[in-house]
């Protein structure tokens, strides 16, 4: 890796400049101690998050012998739909015993079933506390943006790096005899890799891409995986760098890595930008990474699992289908995609590979990716000078919905209308990452909180106009995933990944003037300061439970 230096722009974003380079410490031992403790933490470490939600009563350890045949896929999707406490899987069937490769965590950062903390595997997972809001927890993420970035650091010994403790070349993989699950009964195939990310650099060493994608083990193959490389990714964008000089991409991807390095994989940070330093700046200390046994990238030190080898430039397998982020499992063809060939298999004793089980919300595609996509979306929206409060993606649209809370203050200020606040929002959001991955947004006054769904539905129910009050863009592109796209008639819909986006105003009137001639007709909005406090001071006087 080359070096990096970074710059603050106009409007205070961090911006990636010039060639990317490791840092190295050149201090003294108890420095290398300051950061080697640091990432002990539970959001740099995945052993330690196992930890630390085990003492908050978040984990559940199976003992039991559970087959990875659909019945640890059943477990997590129930464990989803419940709340409740993340599943450790101990005992998989078909574990190879040589090898030990592995247990399994399900629903890494699904939601907790209290209301006060139920987005604590989220926040602990950037390291804030358990009872983080929302709010928080965006806001968190924005401001590591603007921080100093801590490029990772090599370890001192890389043969002390914990997923260095056991090593397996070539002949002496094979995926065959792996756990791998079988999530879903109508997947195509058993996915090895659900909550891991890729590690990709560009040829020039400018850029280094960590990137979450789904990854399919290609049956009967003893070294080989597929996934779904799109148009509009990141690791497709590095991969065709490779292609056009007529070579093999050299890939690294981690299971078990750390909490924080997997939650930013996730996030649509725009092109050329590596999320490494940016992990850095959100935990406040470098990453320690160490390099692969077969290739030039670098890895999370002490990751679960670290699978290394190369992407096909011409060699295809059948990828697919799986249940997915939006909640349907379609029975479709699978679909050729590039064949990952495998080299080196690096892991820690008795690895622990995390899975999440896609479908009906929340899971991490919408818990992760929602969180991350409203920061993205929040940041360009203030940098355009909008007038933005917050935005939620919640997770109940299966991240479909990006809701953006309006200051009417501000928004009387512009002397404007529903068109020309609709087209502009929608021109800011669909021209970013973040917005490739949404399709629909609303914009709603900041009377409402946009975290908590039933008021979304409220505003939604109440303030739209059918035929007056969406705003249509067809020339916008999208992630091809969208079912209503995707399902159309071809004739109608030609291209999946074009078009199919909106914006909804769920302004009234008044609100474009600054004002509001209402107040919600709820607890919050219909009694005075005075009744509420002793209304919620003698709850349990009256006989009820405290709220969660």
């Amino acid at each position: 890796m080359a070096s990096r230096t970074w710059s603050l722009a106009r409007h205070g974003r961090l911006l990636l400049q010039g060639p990317v380079q490791l840092r190295r410490l050149s201090t003294t031992p108890s420095r290398w101690n300051d950061v080697h403790k640091a990432n002990q933490a539970p959001h740099l470490s995945f052993r330690s998050m196992l930890d630390t939600l085990r003492e908050q009563g978040d984990l559940v350890d199976i003992h039991e012998s559970v087959s990875p045949n659909l019945e640890i896929g059943a477990i997590t999707r129930r464990v989803y739909e419940t709340r409740a406490p993340a599943p450790l899987f101990h005992n998989v069937a078909g574990t190879d015993p040589k090898t030990g490769l592995f247990k399994m965590m399900g629903a890494p950062v699904g939601l907790r079933k209290g209301k006060k903390d139920e987005n604590a595997r989220l926040a602990l997972s950037i390291g804030l506390p358990a009872d983080s809001t929302p709010r928080e927890i965006v806001e968190k993420m924005i401001a590591a943006k603007k921080g100093k970035p801590l490029p990772p650091v090599p370890i001192a010994n890389a043969a002390e790096a914990a997923c260095k403790e056991n090593i397996i070349h070539g002949a002496d993989i094979d995926l065959n005899k792996w756990p791998i699950p079988l999530l879903h009964s109508h997947d195509g195939g058993k996915f090895l890799g659900t909550y891991g990310f890729h590690v990709v650099q560009t040829p020039d060493k400018s850029w280094t891409s960590w990137s979450i994608s789904r990854a399919m083990h290609v049956a009967g193959e003893p070294r080989a995986i597929t996934c779904p490389v799109l148009d509009g990714q990141h690791i497709a964008a590095v991969h065709r760098m490779w292609a056009e000089k007529g070579q093999e991409t050299p890939w690294a991807m981690v299971l078990g890595g750390p909490p924080a390095a997997a939650w930013v994989a996730g996030m649509p940070l725009p092109y050329n930008v590596s999320e490494d330093g940016y992990i850095g700046a959100l935990s406040g200390t470098p990453l320690e990474v160490v390099k692969c046994e077969t290739n030039d990238l670098y890895v999370p030190a002490n990751s679960e699992v670290v699978i290394e080898g190369r992407i096909s430039i011409n060699k295809r397998a059948p990828e697919g289908p799986m249940g997915e982020y939006h909640g349907y499992a379609f029975e479709d063809e699978p679909v050729l995609k590039p064949v990952f060939n495998i080299d080196c298999v690096t892991y820690r004793n008795k690895p622990v590979v995390p899975i999440c089980v896609a479908g009906n919300a929340p899971d991490e595609t919408h818990t992760v990716w929602g969180a991350s996509i409203s920061a993205e979306v929040l940041e360009a929206l203030r940098k355009a000078d909008f007038p933005v409060d917050f935005v939620w993606l919640p997770y109940e649209a299966h991240a479909f919905w990006i809701v953006v809370s309006v200051d009417i203050k501000k928004l009387g200020a512009l002397k404007t209308g529903p068109e020309e606040l609709c087209r502009r929002a929608g021109d800011i959001i669909f021209s970013t990452h973040a917005g490739w991955e949404i399709p629909k947004i609303f914009l709603v006054g900041n009377d409402v909180d946009i975290t908590d769904i039933n008021q979304v539905m409220w505003a939604v129910s109440t303030r739209y106009r059918p035929g007056a009050d969406e705003f249509v863009f067809e020339n916008y592109r999208g992630l091809p995933l969208f079912p209503y796209m995707t399902k159309a008639k071809r004739e109608k819909v030609p291209d999946p990944g074009l078009g199919g986006k909106s914006v909804v105003n769920l302004l009234l009137p008044q609100e474009y003037e600054g004002k509001r001639d209402w107040v919600a007709s709820n607890f919050e909005g219909s009694y005075p300061a005075e009744v509420k406090e002793k209304v919620l001071a003698k709850w349990e006087k009256y006989g009820y439970k405290s709220d969660a």
